[in-house]
């Protein structure tokens, strides 16, 4: 999504992501870490109950994921700005595979002419094409003139 200063980046760039399969252990230990401990990410006897017939991974460790999977240039991206227009629109089930697809919708230069405001259309798309979530999410991007030097010296 990010993968440079923010007058380098153009509206309508489109980048896919490599995959990343969803496993058990991937589910649990964002379940630890964030105490979303429900059954339905859990116990497979109640989801087994629920619409979705087997356990699904958190929709927000989906978002995670498809932040995750994106490259975000830490010389340049500054901070995370908003998600709008989320929408989950399929489950994740364990061992699908998915990747991100994200495309550049705006630019928008701040006053101060240092940083923009980048937004960009992602999605989480599985192994069989089908889109898991989608979302609008802006970033606040530096320019040339205001990278971070990231070198160890």
């Amino acid at each position: 999504m990010i993968s440079g200063a923010f007058e380098d980046i153009r509206v309508g760039e489109k980048k896919i992501t490599e995959p990343r399969t969803i496993t058990e252990s991937y589910v649990n230990d964002f379940a630890m870490l964030t105490m979303d401990t429900h059954p339905l990410h859990l116990d497979p006897d109640y989801a087994a109950k629920t619409r979705f017939g087997r356990r699904i991974a958190h929709g927000a460790l989906m978002i995670s994921t498809l932040l995750g999977l994106v490259e975000l240039d830490p010389r340049y991206m500054q901070c995370f700005y908003s998600l709008d227009e989320v929408r989950f629109l399929a489950p994740t089930y364990f061992g699908d595979t998915v990747y991100a697809s994200s495309e550049i919708v705006d630019v928008q230069t701040r006053s101060d002419g240092k940083t923009a405001l980048v937004s960009c259309r992602g999605s989480l798309v599985n192994q069989s094409g089908t889109e898991v979530l989608s979302g609008l999410f802006t970033f606040l991007v530096a320019g040339h003139s205001h990278a971070i030097n990231t070198s160890v010296e």
